[in-house]
């Protein structure tokens, strides 16, 4: 591999990974058979983080789109509940961050007992417009065809543009188009601070979230700052204040209606990157109070799969108004390093996914958070690892594994049942083994 394509190939493990889990040791890393294949991966994504951190390379990928100013994520491809407008709260004592002519707005929140989401407005002067290249190509055409020269001159065909991007891949991404990013809170991961991407009540945290942009005009745009906030986050409050800091606005490949043949596309290259500088701070007092009113809460008796020596259980189930949320407790004893890290160990669970159907069978769309890993060792010793993480290279036997999931479910009308399926995403793992994995059955209109 040259220098080129082990570039691209650390920028696409690094958008591909990057907002998976919480850390680098993680299961969809190392599900492989010895430490030399574990420290491969270990090493990919350690001098990903290097090159972004010391040459600037921004990897963050734009989802984007609205219906009828709803926010939609294709990323994790569920939407929300028409009740959504129902919950939405315009944000009264205006707050905005002003840049010469550009202008970032707060302008509504909604809080859910799940999401929490932020809605801005950010319109743009014409020299910023400019300057981060909006609306124009991902690559332009003079880039492409000087690395097509290049790949036609190349014996072997494995030409890798200077930007460590294949000529091919232009090819498949020349329809790609610059649209905004705003990396809420960035700077507060400075060298030797806990890992934060929001405050709460002025305590530092870190949850799951995305964002979504839509585009209005060249010069305006849509901007939804998307947060998942569990009782991990946020204990039990049902009243709390979020700050987020915006210190720049950059450019990034509006992939909102791409479709990557293997899920990972160039969202950013060194040459096509763009940012302007802005410094603010929104602080928004948000409630879940009127949602809570309207959430249905379901305690499931017998809603348990079991696999191998692992046991998986539906605690609750919240039929809140802009989603279904599903906690899930997973349980896995006889727990050792062979085991977590070798596909070939007779106990060894791959990646867990869940799929989801109602009472039809239909599938209905949902993705998982893992929110806590707790390993319990032989001797008693109890750590908490990052989620998805194996914790640590040094061998262990007869351990204990309890995972806290959550499994978010778009929302129907009229939906009576619904079925939730494990399912081990494990090429080594035969159909037989597969159809192990037990259903649970939940009645969420009792």
């Amino acid at each position: 591999m040259d220098n080129n394509q082990f570039k691209e190939t650390v920028y696409k493990k690094y958008n591909y990974y990057k907002d998976t889990n919480d850390t680098f040791f993680n299961t969809h890393h190392y599900k492989s058979n010895n430490i030399k294949s574990i420290s491969t991966h270990f090493l990919m994504v350690f001098l990903s983080l290097s090159i972004i951190f010391i040459g600037g390379i921004s990897v963050y990928a734009a989802f984007g789109g609205t219906i009828g100013g709803k926010p939609v994520s294709e990323w994790f491809g569920i939407g929300f509940s028409d009740e959504y407008y129902k919950y939405k709260v315009n944000v009264e004592n205006k707050q905005e961050i002003v840049y010469n002519e550009t202008k970032i707005e707060l302008v509504s929140t909604v809080c859910d007992d799940g999401f929490t989401i932020l809605e801005f407005d950010v319109k743009l002067s014409k020299e910023d417009k400019e300057h981060l290249k909006l609306g124009e190509p991902l690559f332009p055409e003079d880039v492409i065809e000087k690395a097509r020269i290049e790949y036609e001159q190349c014996k072997n065909k494995l030409y890798y543009s200077p930007e460590g991007t294949s000529y091919k891949t232009m090819l498949k991404e020349k329809d790609l188009v610059n649209t905004i990013k705003i990396p809420f809170n960035e700077k507060l991961n400075e060298p030797g601070t806990l890992r934060c991407n929001i405050l709460i009540d002025n305590e530092r945290k870190y949850a799951k979230n995305f964002q979504t942009i839509e585009k209005i005009s060249d010069y305006e745009y849509k901007l939804y700052q998307l947060y998942f906030l569990t009782d991990k986050e946020i204990g039990n409050k049902t009243e709390f204040t979020i700050t987020l800091y915006a210190n720049s606005i950059e450019n990034i490949a509006d992939i909102s209606n791409y479709k990557s043949d293997n899920g990972m596309v160039t969202v950013n290259t060194p040459e096509n990157m763009r940012s302007i500088e802005i410094n603010g701070v929104f602080n928004v007092k948000v409630s879940k109070n009127s949602a809570i009113e309207n959430t249905k809460i379901i305690k499931p008796i017998n809603a348990i799969s079991k696999y191998k020596q692992m046991t998986k259980r539906i605690e609750e189930i919240k039929i809140t108004p802009l989603q279904i949320i599903a906690k899930v407790s997973t349980q896995i004893n006889n727990v050792s390093l062979n085991s977590l890290s070798n596909r070939k160990n007779e106990n060894h669970i791959g990646l867990i996914d869940y799929e989801v159907y109602d009472e039809n069978n239909n599938i209905i769309n949902s993705i998982e958070y893992e929110t806590k890993r707790i390993i319990t060792y032989e001797n008693g010793k109890i750590e908490e690892w990052g989620t998805g993480d194996i914790g640590t290279f040094k061998d262990f036997y007869n351990a204990t594994l309890n995972l806290t999931e959550y499994i978010i479910i778009e929302k129907h009308d009229n939906m009576q049942n619904i079925k939730i399926v494990p399912v081990e995403k494990e090429t080594l793992v035969t159909e037989e083994k597969r159809n192990e994995l037990q259903a649970m059955e939940i009645n969420i209109n009792k």
